[in-house]
This record gives structure tokens, sequence and C-alpha cells, in this order.
């Protein structure tokens, strides 16, 4: 989240207002949500394929109606509209209504690559009606979930659908509705491509799969499709991507964080070792400890694209309230935060003083002759340096992306009480052969989410090798 600055340079300009959201599912949800501070949750990967050699053949898809256009929908039958009055959490829907003359159906197939092992997507979706969103084949459905008279389905096309129980209530999306995710993979790991598929499904949480269910040509996939077979549904925050969307953590998903998510990275980055960025802070107003923090991360080639906590290096500050801020590092290993404040201190959980404006440097280095990754964070209001280090023989950083990073699974007050006017730019990588630069306009793709609609988060523009992101 992200914008331009003088030179090569990767700026931030961002301001958070924002509009409430309900507390985490009761019950479900435990308070570790967000890659910086999730306490230590049980992994499972996909049973399938590990991923090609390249990402060259990647793509990502994504449609929530922020320019108030189709954003590469065709309709096929009926007629859709984009609206703002119905809103997934100020992000503009697409209004689906089935008439007499039949369902209403939207594909699109814009930058869509075939014949990946494995695709996931996911859809925001409400309303009173019948209606289904996924992949398919030329219009014809592969893979599909959706939602009917208030209930969950999902299935490899609309005549085998398989019932996932009622719409979850009381979790942190907003009012009536639901969140669907799934990842559609070859489950045939020794046969050839496209022998076996399966579907996970996700209902409005990623560490539990709501379902396994067999979709046998869901490889045939070339497009994405809506299709509303009764009364009125609205649809939002789609994504379709050939890379891994669930993370499998309780309460996260990277593409809810309000954070780039890697699901949108299309290409690798040039082999680096060493992330650099600075920080400014120009004022912030913080209700709570641990909510609200900002961050860079850098990934190896299984973390780029993989996303889960495997090869996944963050290094970020939890801004907390009366000026304090609290550094920490996620080591590439597990999603769980390692403060750099002494554990045994009494500020390890409020953070220390920095007085505004505050100008941060941030590192993340591969030392690959010494075995280990170096976390260093510069604080140059109070001079003062945060540095860990950690043993490391692995790949090197072959993706990278910044994130604003808000959990409501945890949070006692409103999303609106929170406020932080700041900048994350200069942000570069030095790749093996020692060249340091901005990144390249074609490995992210662009996109803008305003979730709730004061935050306005430009996701990868390349403005001057920069982000977007504004109120």
């Amino acid at each position: 989240m992200e914008g331009p600055k003088a030179v090569s340079s990767m700026v931030f300009v961002l301001i958070l207002l924002v509009s409430p959201l309900a507390l985490a599912m009761s019950g479900g949800f435990q308070p570790q949500l967000g890659g910086h501070n999730a306490s230590a949750a049980t992994q499972s990967d996909l049973p399938r394929r590990a991923p090609a050699g390249s990402t060259a053949g990647a793509f990502s898809f994504v449609s929530n109606f922020e320019d108030r256009q189709f954003d590469g929908w065709t309709a096929v039958s009926g007629a859709a509209s984009v609206t703002t009055k119905t809103t997934y959490s100020g992000e503009p829907s697409l209004k689906s209504s089935s008439g007499g003359a039949g369902p209403q159906v939207d594909v699109a197939s814009q930058g869509f690559v075939t014949g990946d092992a494995s695709i996931s997507f996911q859809v925001a979706m409400s309303g009173a009606g019948t209606g289904y969103f996924g992949v398919g084949t030329s219009g014809s459905p592969v893979a599909v979930v959706g939602i009917s008279n208030g209930r969950v389905q999902a299935g490899p096309d609309l005549n085998h659908l398989q019932d996932l129980g009622p719409i979850p209530n009381g979790n942190s999306y907003p009012v009536g509705w639901v969140y669907l995710l799934a990842s559609v993979y070859d489950s045939n790991t020794n046969s050839a491509p496209g022998s076996g598929w399966a579907m996970q499904v996700f209902v409005d949480r990623t560490d539990q799969v709501a379902a396994t269910i067999t979709v046998p040509v869901a490889g045939s996939y070339n497009d994405a499709l809506i299709d509303t077979t009764a009364g009125t549904v609205y649809y939002s925050d789609i994504v379709v991507s050939s890379y891994q969307i669930p993370t499998y953590l309780p309460g996260y998903n990277n593409m809810e964080g309000y954070g780039q998510g890697s699901g949108l990275l299309v290409n690798l980055l040039p082999a680096y070792y060493n992330l650099t960025a600075e920080m400014n802070l120009r004022s912030w107003n913080i209700p709570q400890v641990g909510i609200l923090s900002f961050q860079i991360n850098a990934l190896n080639y299984y973390g780029t694209t993989r996303s889960t906590c495997g090869g996944f290096f963050q290094l970020g500050i939890d801004l907390n309230p009366n000026g304090h801020i609290a550094p920490w590092y996620v080591p590439g290993k597990n999603c769980v935060a390692h403060y750099f404040l002494n554990s045994n201190s009494p500020h390890i959980q409020q953070g220390i003083p920095s007085p505004a404006p505050t100008h941060l440097v941030l590192s993340i280095v591969y030392q690959m002759a010494a075995k280990q990754v170096i976390f260093t964070i510069r604080d140059t209001t109070t001079s003062q340096v945060f540095n860990a280090s950690i043993p490391y023989s692995g790949d090197p950083f072959y993706g990278m992306y910044t994130q604003v990073e808000f959990q409501p699974c945890c949070n006692t007050s409103p999303i609106q009480d929170y406020r932080l006017s700041g900048s994350l730019y200069d942000v570069k990588i030095t790749t093996l052969a020692g060249s340091t630069q901005g990144l390249p306009a074609s490995y992210m793709l662009p996109f803008v989410l305003d979730a709730p609609p004061v935050w306005n988060f430009g996701y990868y523009l390349n403005s001057t090798f920069g982000y977007q992101q504004t109120t």
C-alpha cells in the first residue's frame, strides 16, 4: 500500500479513518490474527504438485468494482449493474438479478493463464437470492461456490452442489456478507496433470477447510463466472489467482488484511538478498496495542508462490497508544512475532515512545556465507537500533510486498478510532548480482481497495517504481 517519491522510490501516504467491523466469530477466531503477531498455528499444505520452476505463467484477476466499472466482466445473459448502495466494507458490488428470461450470467477471462496445476479464488457475497461464483470453461462451471436461501453451497457445477451449512453470523465480516474462498488443485501428484482435481472450500475463515469436493474437469478452466439463478445477489472483493491464497491461520487471510497479499504477485523478482525501506510516521492515534501494524515482507521462492508462513520474513512495527511503537520481526518459519524489546520488559506490550515525526530505516538481509538473516530497524528520531539475526540457509528472496495490517479479531474499539498519517518509501532490493533497484512494473497486479471507504489503498500502481496510498 503505497506511493511515489522523488528518484526511484516507493512511497506510502496514508491516513486511516475507518468504519466499524464486528468482532471475530464467537468461539472461532483466536486472538492471533495477522502475520505479525499470530501465535503458533498448525499449517497444512495443499496436497498438490510443487510450483513450476518459474512463475512466468502466473496470473491474478482482481475485481472489486472500485472504478464503478465492470472490470472485464461480460454479460452472457441478463444484465448486471455496479452499485454503491450495497457495499462490502465500502467496496462497490456487482448487483446481479435473475429474471423471467432465466439466470443472469457474467464471464471474465482477462489475463487468465491456463494449464496451471492449481488455482485459488475468493469472493464476498450477499443477498437473499441464489448465486454462484467460480471458474469455468467457456462459461460452463467447473468449480463453484455460492449461496442459496441463506446457506452456503459448492460443487463442480450447478447440478452437483454440496450444502455446507448456513451462512455464519457474528464474524468479523460485514453483516449480511459471507466470505468464500477456494483452492482448486490437481490432487493426483503421481499422475498426469488434470487426472484428478479437488477443491478445498473455506467459509469466513482460512484455518478450517469447510469441505473438500471433487471437481474432475477443473483443470480445463479458462475463465471466471458469476451465475445468479434466483433473486438478487451481490458480489465483491473478487480475486482469482494461480497463487495459493489460503494461509491456514486462524482468522487471517492476507487478501483481507489491508495489505497487498502475495495473491497479487504475478512474476518473480530477480533473486535478491537485501530489502530496504524507509518509514515516516507523522502522527498516529491508536486506542489499543497490537491492532494496527506497518510492515515490509521478503519472501523466498516457497513463500512467494505459497501463501503460508514458510519462507515468509516480515519486519515492522505495531502502532500503539500514546506515541509508542513496538518493533518486531517474523523469522520465516511461522507467523509468530518476535518483539525486539526484552521479553522481561514491562514495555513489550505498549512499546516504547518515539515522538512524531518518527523516521525509521528497515532492512532484511540474507547473509548467505554466514547462513543467517538479519533484521534491523533504526529509529533515527531516538537513535535507537533494533537488531536480530536468525539462522537460515535456504533460497534467496524472490518476492516482496508491504502491508498496513488491521486485526478485526482482537480490537475492542471501532476501527474508525484508528488513525495514521505516514509513508513508506525508497523500497529497494539488491540482487545477487549486486544491482540495487526499485521494483519492476510487472511483478504485481494493480489493485485498489477501499475497505472501509475512507481507506483508499492503491496496492501496486508503479508510479516511479512506487505505490499510491492516500485518503
